[in-house]
C-alpha cells in the first residue's frame, strides 16, 4: 500500500522507531522493525513520491544506528596491493528485485562471515532497471537491516562511462553528464566509482599511447573531480577516500579477438600518472588515483550464448592475461590488481583461479588460457575484483517458481520492443534483451507472492555462498578491523 502523507508513515513507527532529528533515530523494538516495518518502508522509498525522501533518509538513519555503515574499500585495496592472500573481492550487480536479491546476498554473507564484498549498479543498469542511486542505496540498506547485517557496506557505481559517439560530437557535454551522475551517486553513499573511459580508446591508432590518450586524460580529469567532491561533501573529514577504478579495454569489444596487453596497461598508467601529477600541482594538494584496473581477458557482458540464447559455460577467460597484467599492476603501479568483468555466466568451478588457487579436480584448462608459470604468478597476484551480474538475473527469470503466465507476458513485451535481428532466433533475442524488463515490470515483480520470492532467495543464497564466496576465498575473511 502507499501512504498518503509523511504523517501516515510516522504512525507506522510508533513503538518501533523514535525519530529524534532529521539524521538521528532511536530503535525501540528491533524485532518489529525487522518484521513488517522495514518491508513497508522500503516499498514507500521505491514507489511513493510523497514519502520517498523521508523513507530513504529514515532507512539510512536506522542502518547507521544498527552499525551498517556505507564505506569505502580504499584502505583495504591499498593494503591488498602488497598482500598475497588468495582473495578476490566479488562485486555483485543487483539489477532487478533489488530488495529481495540483496536479502539473499546478506543471508549468504551472514552464513559465510563475509565482509569483503561490493554491491554495485552500472550506468546502463540504472537506466533499464529504473533505479536511481538513492533508490538503489535504500533497497540495499533495507535488505541489510532485514537480514541483520552489520559492518562497512561498500556500494559501487559500475561502468560510469561516456558514449564514444556522444563524446566525439560534444566532449564537454558528455563529460558534464557523467559528472552529474557521479555527484548523484556519491550523494547516495556510493563510495566506490569505476571510471570506465575505455569506450574512448581509439583502436585505429597503432601506437599504444595514441590509443589510450583520451582514456587516461578523461579518467584523470574525473579523478580530480571526485577528489574535489570529497572536500565539498566533507567526506575527507570523516576519513573517506572514494575508491576508484579505471579500464583499459572495453569488455567484449575493442579489437576483435584481442585481449589487453602489458603495453596497453603501461601506456594508460604512464599517461594517467603524468596527468594526475599536473592536476595535483594545479590543485595544490596530492590527488589520490585509482587502486585497480579493469582489463579485457576474453569474456563478454551477458555471457557468450548459443543460437538459442543459452549461455555457453565453456571457459574462455585468458588467465595468462590476468596473471601478467595483475603482476604488473601490483608491482609497478601499486594497485590492488586487475578487475575481471563478465564472469557470472562462466563455469563457477573456474572462480578459484581468479583468487589464485589451483583448478579443482576434474576441471581441465589449457595452457593457452593458463600456463604453469602464470598459475604461480596468479597465485601470488590474485585478481583484485570480479564483477558478477547476469547469472543471478537468469536464476530469477528462469526459476521454476516464476509464474508461467508472467513469463509469457515478459517475453511478448521484450520481442515487441526489441525485435529479432536478421537470422536471429527469437529465443536468443529474448534472452539478450530481457534485462530491460526490470524497470518496466518493477512494481509487478515487487508484488510477486512471498513464497515465490522466498524460493528465489533460496536459490540465490546457494549461488552466492557456494559459487562466489567459497570459490573467491572471502568466507571468514574479515576486513572490518580496518574500518573500526
Amino acid at each position: 500500500m502507499k501512504f498518503s502523507s509523511k504523517e501516515d508513515i510516522q504512525k507506522l513507527l510508533r513503538g518501533i522507531i523514535e525519530v529524534i532529528s532529521e539524521k538521528e533515530v532511536k530503535i525501540l523494538n528491533e524485532d518489529r522493525l525487522r518484521g513488517e516495518l522495514i518491508d513497508k518502508l522500503v516499498f514507500e522509498s521505491n514507489f511513493n513520491q510523497k514519502g520517498m525522501r523521508f523513507c530513504r533518509q529514515l532507512i539510512k538513519n536506522i542502518a547507521i544506528e544498527l552499525g551498517i555503515i556505507p564505506a569505502s574499500i580504499y584502505n583495504y585495496y591499498k593494503q591488498k596491493a602488497q598482500d598475497k592472500k588468495k582473495i578476490t573481492v566479488p562485486a555483485i550487480n543487483v539489477r532487478g528485485m533489488a530488495y529481495n536479491t540483496a536479502r539473499a546476498v546478506f543471508e549468504a554473507v551472514k552464513k559465510d562471515n563475509v565482509s569483503a564484498l561490493i554491491l554495485e549498479i552500472a550506468k546502463s543498469e540504472i537506466g533499464y532497471s529504473a533505479q536511481r542511486p538513492a533508490e538503489y542505496t535504500a533497497s540495499i540498506l533495507a535488505a541489510a537491516i532485514k537480514e541483520g547485517f552489520q559492518g562497512p557496506l561498500f556500494l559501487q557505481g559500475d561502468h560510469f562511462q561516456m558514449g564514444d559517439q556522444n563524446y566525439k560530437e560534444n566532449p564537454a557535454r558528455e563529460r558534464e553528464k557523467i559528472k552529474k551522475l557521479i555527484k548523484e551517486a556519491i550523494k547516495a553513499d556510493f563510495y566506490q566509482i569505476d571510471l570506465d573511459m575505455s569506450t574512448l580508446v581509439d583502436w585505429k591508432e597503432e601506437d599504444c599511447d595514441a590509443q589510450q590518450i583520451t582514456n587516461y586524460k578523461e579518467t584523470a580529469l574525473l579523478t580530480n573531480y571526485i577528489r574535489s567532491l570529497e572536500k565539498e561533501f566533507e567526506l575527507d573529514k570523516n576519513g573517506i577516500i572514494i575508491n576508484l577504478g579505471g579500464e583499459i579495454g572495453e569488455i567484449g569489444k575493442g579489437i576483435k579477438g584481442r585481449n589487453s596487453t602489458t603495453e596497453d596497461l603501461r601506456a594508460f598508467m604512464a599517461g594517467y600518472i603524468k596527468e594526475l601529477d599536473a592536476l595535483s600541482k594545479k590543485s595544490g594538494y596530492r590527488i589520490e588515483g585509482i587502486t585497480k584496473i579493469a582489463i579485457q581477458s576474453g569474456t563478454k557482458h551477458g555471457g557468450i550464448r548459443d543460437k538459442k540464447g543459452h549461455v555457453v559455460k565453456e571457459v574462455k577467460v585468458c588467465f595468462n592475461t590476468l596473471a601478467e597484467l595483475g603482476r604488473m599492476a601490483r608491482e609497478e603501479y601499486g594497485l590492488a590488481g586487475v578487475v575481471q568483468h563478465g564472469a557470472s555466466t562462466l563455469d563457477p568451478r573456474c572462480f578459484v583461479l581468479f583468487a589464485g588457487y589451483p583448478p579443482p579436480e576434474g576441471f581441465e584448462i589449457s595452457e593457452e588460457l593458463l600456463t604453469k608459470k602464470n598459475a604461480k604468478i596468479l597465485s601470488e597476484n590474485p585478481v583484485a575484483e570480479v564483477h558478477l551480474a547476469t547469472a543471478y538475473q537468469d536464476t530469477i527469470l528462469d526459476h521454476p517458481e516464476f509464474p508461467k503466465e508472467f513469463t509469457e507476458r515478459i517475453k511478448k513485451w521484450v520481442l515487441e520492443n526489441y525485435p529479432s535481428k536478421e537470422d536471429e532466433e527469437p529465443e536468443k533475442t529474448y534472452r539478450n534483451n530481457r534485462k530491460n524488463v526490470w524497470g518496466h515490470f518493477e512494481l509487478e515483480l515487487w508484488n510477486l507472492p512471498s513464497k515465490v520470492q522466498t524460493a528465489f532467495r533460496k536459490s540465490l543464497v546457494r549461488q552466492f555462498s557456494e559459487d562466489v564466496f567459497k570459490n573467491l576465498g572471502v568466507r571468514n575473511f574479515d576486513i572490518k578491523n580496518i574500518y573500526r
